[in-house]
Formats: C-alpha cells, sequence, structure tokens
C-alpha cells in the first residue's frame, strides 16, 4: 500500500510540472516591430469597374516569424501607408469609386479619393481601416481584402496599389 501511495505521489507531481511548464522561448521579446506589403495591379477598360483580392497572412511578418504563436496585441504604426503608383504623364488616369474591404465582412471598408496621379495615403482613416485588417490577422490568421474601382479611361499600363503595414506587436 505504501509503495502504490508513492507512486501516486510521484505520478501526480509529474502531472502537475508537466501542466505548469510554459512552451515559451526563453528569448520571447516584450515587443517587436514587423513590416508586410502586398499589392494589386489595376488594369481596366474605359468605363468598366474591376475588382481583384489580395491576402495578407501573420506569415507575411517575417520578422516575428519565430514569435507568432505567442503575439497578443498588433498595433499598426503611423509609418504604413496606401500608395498608388505607375501613373506616368503619357496615361490619363481616372480611378472612381476606389474601394478596399475585408472579404469577411464587407462593410469593413474603405472609401479612397477618385485617383488620377500617383499618391501616398497615410492618414487616421486609412490608418484605421489597415487597424482593422490587422486585428482581423492577429484574431484569424490572416486577411483577405478586395480592391474594386471604376475607370473611366482605358488603363494601358498597369497601375498599382500597395498596402505596407509596419506594425508593433506585443507577446504575452
Amino acid at each position: 500500500m505504501k509503495k502504490l501511495f508513492t507512486i501516486l505521489i510521484v505520478f501526480t507531481t509529474t502531472i502537475l510540472f508537466t501542466n505548469c511548464a510554459s512552451d515559451k522561448p526563453d528569448d520571447l521579446p516584450g515587443s517587436m516591430n514587423a513590416s508586410a506589403t502586398q499589392s494589386f495591379t489595376m488594369i481596366a477598360a474605359a468605363g468598366a469597374t474591376s475588382t481583384s483580392n489580395v491576402t495578407f497572412a501573420m506569415s507575411d511578418f517575417a520578422a516575428i516569424s519565430e514569435y507568432v504563436k505567442y503575439v497578443n496585441v498588433a498595433l499598426v504604426q503611423t509609418s504604413s501607408y496606401i500608395q498608388i503608383s505607375g501613373i506616368t504623364s503619357a496615361q490619363e488616369v481616372e480611378l472612381t469609386n476606389v474601394t478596399l474591404s475585408l472579404k469577411s465582412d464587407s462593410k469593413k471598408k474603405i472609401v479612397l479619393p477618385t485617383i488620377t496621379a500617383n499618391t501616398k495615403l497615410m492618414e487616421l482613416p486609412q490608418l484605421t481601416f489597415l487597424q482593422t485588417v490587422m486585428d482581423e490577422i492577429n484574431r484569424k490568421g490572416s486577411s483577405s481584402l478586395v480592391l474594386s474601382y471604376t475607370s473611366t479611361h482605358q488603363l494601358s499600363a498597369p497601375v498599382t496599389l500597395t498596402i505596407k503595414m509596419d506594425t508593433r506587436f506585443t507577446f504575452d
């Protein structure tokens, strides 16, 4: 009986220590910055409405690849932006009804101003939308975005819409 009691105590102690052990790495930082970039290529006929998709995933933030499962909070930094490029003086461009939305919830969207020139958008409305995207990435592991726009002119050369998210990750 004494032997059985000793084995039971050893077994219980082993289970307690095993359950209390943490799998967190010893070098887990308190926080870390990482960036990810995705782009849409826009080509359209005059008067056509076009849509395209891109997906951001937690794995796109390469600097935190070792610590992804420990992310607690992900905050988009003010250096993040939405940039339109590729418009030249040789091509007349007017993109209207430019909308970026979450594929999972089309009510979460941002309507961009009419695009006629290269520009970088990094004001509060754009940053707020990017934080919404980052919240979904943190919750689900990825977020798909839908770009919708109408071109009033033929786009013979591609115009690029780039989203860069500089993010501060806090680990738990």
